[in-house]
């Protein structure tokens, strides 16, 4: 099993090579309501928008340069249980 930094790393590089037509889907594997949305901007940053959708739909969306902060951000909501879809 792959470890967490590694993992981390991996969708790291993912977010780095990801063309302006494409996106990441991040689903949380044990809170069924959790998603985040991230895609790459023309001008090379990265916009996440986080989804939560229980009794109050709520969306939150942030803007980020770095891929670092991108990855805490997902270990801080999601933890060491969530699927990457690349679409």
């Amino acid at each position: 099993m792959p470890t967490m930094l590694s993992l981390s790393k991996k969708l790291s590089h993912e977010l780095s090579n990801l063309d302006i037509d494409e996106g990441v889907r991040i689903e949380s594997t044990k809170i069924k309501n959790r998603k985040m949305y991230i895609n790459k901007r023309p001008s090379e940053c990265f916009v996440a928008e986080l989804v939560y959708s229980n009794h109050i739909n709520m969306t939150e969306i942030t803007f980020y340069v770095d891929t670092r902060h991108i990855s805490k951000l997902i270990d801080k909501i999601f933890g060491k249980e969530y699927s990457v879809t690349i679409y």
